[in-house]
């Protein structure tokens, strides 16, 4: 479903519309979770009827005949009908569908024809993902933005699709906030032969985990390239590997699935995976086997410029590492010629350690080895000594630096933000200052919020909320810092005097930007009721702020008297946004809302 040029008077042609069917067929591919084995979603794809049956030879034709947007209102009346037909279990989506920008922009598709034929089949929005190709792109950017945000608000998903194949993909990234990130086949492709592709694949899988996107891997084929995403952090996945396109939804095939349980089980790769073990930051370099001789790994490294080491394999088992400094120091230019590169035998410094060994802990190991080898590459095995990949000294000691500043500052997994342990030292230096404000904020009815829609949804709520106060930071005086004490509360200390009307404008916002908060439903009524029993009030999620400053306090104020304050200002806040159903902010001891 692509591109819709400019149709031609007249009827559609018989090859493409038969009265009022499409001559068009609808399959389905799964999109998988390959650490549950459930299935996430299914992509809808389309075939001619006919003589046209390819896709690429039916928009061709489209295209060319001036047909286009015929063909792709033919892809959606036929989708559409064919999942109205199916069994209850599997209508329930969702459902991916592709949709060019321009025919996300064009009003034959955006106005009510698209919501009366979802409809007309008893479908709604909140079971379509719309997939925004990224082969395609918005010349005006605040456009895709308005887009992306009016069909999320009607309860449609947005995907976006080909990242990583054009040009465009990061400037449509930004603009739409898309639910799912679908990762092109062109990084998929063999990736266990290129580092490269392995770094941006492992930064866009913290990426996703940080905006809460969910990634997905296009076009996985071999097991080799499954093995390795796994490793990386994918947890979704599309392709004929897991299954090909059918008729009808289905799932992976019982050998799919139990092949894949022992490839997770041998990468002890666990759901919550712990970012303390080496596991998580393998990357597989290029291998060849032990007794491969050094013309070999001349040419090797030739046709892979990017790549500073390989490693030399016996079976499974890892035999040494070649960096590319060390071989060419032994080789020369030149010299290379069939003799065994591991002539001399294996290096003695090979270091070889499993993947559940903590990062902190190979580090020092690490520094402790010969000066000649000690920045060499880790080699990374699993339990049974299984080769899995590397670990170079630069990632091993930039993480390792990034776990004790985290350790040290206390940070809250959830957000990233800084912990009960640093918000006490900015307390303790703001309280010594002449002039201060301590912000406490926290959530209201969000323990009723997450009984309705569920704890993983309350966390994106939680994380919607740190990068709000977060993008806020600015507003306030300069040396102001946020942290996360948990759950739902956050303190915001600040080294001057805080103006109400900033924490006006905090709260304003907060209520203004509550699509990510709601369904569609709940966001057109503006709130949420705890059940579904008659009846029963309607209330939204809102902020209450609570701001102590130095007028409230004695001189010298002890912490425990900032608590005190602190504790019954924020009573007194949250009943009046109970009251008034917004967010709300009060000073001490003057009331400032």
């Amino acid at each position: 479903m692509s591109l819709p040029s400019p149709s031609k008077p007249g009827l559609p042609p018989p090859w493409l519309w038969n009265g009022d069917e499409p001559r068009v067929a609808t399959v389905f591919q799964p999109i998988v979770d390959l650490l549950s084995g459930e299935v996430l979603g299914h992509e809808v794809l389309s075939r001619g009827l006919g003589p046209v049956e390819s896709p690429n030879e039916l928009f061709n034709r489209a295209r060319v005949e001036g047909f286009t947007y015929e063909l792709e209102r033919a892809c959606w009346t036929a989708a559409v009908r064919r999942i109205a037909t199916l069994p209850q279990e599997q209508r329930r989506g969702p459902f991916f569908f592709n949709v060019s920008p321009d025919v996300l922009s064009d009003e034959r598709f955006g106005g009510a024809s698209t919501l009366e034929l979802l409809r007309t089949h008893g479908l709604s929005p909140r079971q379509i993902v719309l997939e925004i190709t990224e082969r395609s792109t918005f010349e005006d950017t605040e456009q895709l933005r308005m887009l992306a945000r009016r069909y999320a608000e009607q309860g449609f998903g947005i995907a976006l699709d080909d990242f990583g194949a054009g040009h465009s993909g990061l400037v449509t990234l930004v603009h739409s906030a898309p639910d799912f990130i679908k990762l092109d086949q062109a990084l998929v492709r063999d990736i266990h032969l290129h580092t490269y592709r392995q770094h941006l694949v492992k930064s866009l899988v913290t990426f996703a985990q940080r905006v809460d996107a969910v990634l997905i891997a296009e076009g996985v084929e071999t097991w080799n390239e499954l093995a390795v995403l796994l490793r990386l952090g994918i947890r979704h996945a599309q392709g004929y590997l897991l299954a090909r396109p059918a008729n009808a939804p289905q799932r992976p095939g019982e050998d799919f699935a139990e092949r894949c349980r022992e490839a997770i089980r041998a990468l002890n790769h666990r759901e919550f995976e712990d970012d303390e073990t080496v596991g998580s930051m393998i990357i597989r370099p290029p291998c060849a086997p032990a007794a491969s001789p050094a013309v070999e790994l001349d040419r090797l490294f030739r046709r892979t410029p990017g790549e500073d080491h390989v490693v030399l394999l016996d079976g499974e088992q890892p035999r040494a590492v070649v960096t590319r400094r060390s071989f060419y120091a032994r080789w020369g230019g030149t010299s290379a010629d069939e003799t065994p590169a591991l002539a001399d035998g294996a290096p003695d410094a090979l270091m070889v350690v499993e993947d559940a060994t903590a990062i902190t802990a190979l580090a020092r190991m690490a520094m402790r080895r010969p000066p000649e080898a000690v920045y060499d590459p880790v080699v990374v095995t699993d339990a049974q000594g299984h080769f899995l990949g590397t670990v170079t000294m630069k990632q091993l000691i930039a993480r390792a630096s990034d776990l004790e500043q985290h350790a040290a500052t206390g940070a809250h997994p959830l957000t990233d933000l800084p912990g009960s342990r640093m918000i006490e030292r900015w307390i303790r230096a703001a309280l010594q200052g002449s002039a201060f404000t301590i912000i406490y904020g926290d959530l209201d009815h969000f323990e009723t919020y997450n009984d309705r829609y569920g704890f993983l949804q309350g966390d994106r709520v939680i994380r919607h909320t740190a990068n709000l106060l977060s993008e806020c930071l600015h507003l306030l005086p300069p040396g102001s810092h946020l942290g996360h004490v948990g759950g739902d509360d956050f303190v915001l200390v600040c080294p001057e005097g805080v103006s109400p009307e900033v924490l006006r404008k905090l709260c304003q916002r907060f209520d203004a930007e509550r699509v990510p908060l709601y369904g569609p439903e709940d966001l057109r009524r503006g709130g949420f009721t705890a059940n579904d029993a008659p009846g029963t009030p309607m209330v939204p999620v809102t902020l209450s702020l609570a701001a102590v400053d130095q007028r409230g306090l004695s001189p010298s104020p002890h912490p425990a008297q900032l608590s005190a304050v602190a504790a019954s200002l924020r009573k007194k806040v949250k009943a009046l946004s109970g009251e008034s159903h917004a967010s709300t902010f009060l000073f001490q001891p003057a009331s400032e809302e």
